[in-house]
This record gives structure tokens, sequence and C-alpha cells, in this order.
């Protein structure tokens, strides 16, 4: 369990040269063993190009304001509210998860699914931890925030 709790609080980009590779080595292992594929080809997959390339922007965006979003969440020195930040609060993550659910449509294999599913539960229970530290940092000043912001994922859904 400390490990899993270690990974959670890993830095984003550390996770992301795990995560991305086991998702590459899943598609070529399906690609070679003809896993079974998403009905509706190619929509699926220019559906999942469509939210790779989404995901990529609004992570690419995030990271523009956040400037220290890559560091661990102790790390972190200054609570940003604008841009992007002022209508979710894990932008970043959004990205992720998006990019995650492109991949797996982009490359229309189903089984892919099973390790994005993973990928994106523990992607969400990072920015619920980070929360938990943001809120001991940072105090009032981030409960006014969540306030002001109650989204963190997507507007009016999550």
């Amino acid at each position: 369990m400390e490990i899993f709790k270690r990974y959670l609080l890993m830095k984003a980009s550390l996770r992301m040269m795990i995560e991305w590779p086991i998702l590459i080595g899943v598609g070529v292992i399906g690609i070679i063993f003809q896993f079974s594929t998403f009905p509706f080809y190619p929509i699926n997959n220019i559906f999942g190009f469509i939210l790779l390339i989404a995901g990529f922007i609004i992570h690419r965006a995030s990271h523009q304001i956040h400037k220290q979003a890559h560091l661990k969440s102790e790390e972190v020195e200054r609570l940003v509210n604008g841009g992007i930040y002022s209508k979710m609060r894990h932008p970043g993550y959004l990205g992720i998860i998006l990019m995650y659910f492109g991949f797996a449509f982009a490359w229309g294999i189903v089984w892919l699914l099973l390790p994005v599913a993973i990928f994106i539960m523990m992607t969400v229970l990072t920015a619920l931890r980070e929360e938990e530290m943001m809120r001991k940092k940072f105090g009032k000043k981030y409960d006014e925030y969540v306030k002001r912001v109650p989204w963190r994922f997507l507007p009016r859904v999550f």
C-alpha cells in the first residue's frame, strides 16, 4: 500500500515515463496478437486521434499557466487560479485523461481500456490527494478557490 501511495505522489513526468510505455506495449501486443478492436473503423480511430490532440492541447495550456505543474505537490509554491484554472481545478489531469482515452480509441484495441481505466483511476486519486495537500498548505485560500471553482475536471460534470 505504501508503494501505491508513493506512486500517486510521484512527479507526473515520472509517472508518464512508466504509464505511456505500458500503453504502447499493450497496443503493440494487441496488434501482434490481433486483440479485439472497436467497431466503427475508422470513426473510432479518428475520434481517438481528436481526443488525443485535445488532451495534449489542454494539458499543454495548463502548463503554460502553471509552470510548477510537473513538480511534486509539496514543492508547489503558489496557488494558480487564473486562465483555465478558473474553470476547473485539474486541467492538466483532464488533458492526461483525454489523451489516455484518445490513445485507446486511436489504436482501436479494446484491451487498451483496461490499463487506461487503471491509469485514469490513479490520476483521479492523485488529484484528490493533491487537493488534501493543497488544503493543508494554502488553508483558507485553497478553500475559497474550491468554492469559486467547484469542478475538478469538467465544468458542470465533475
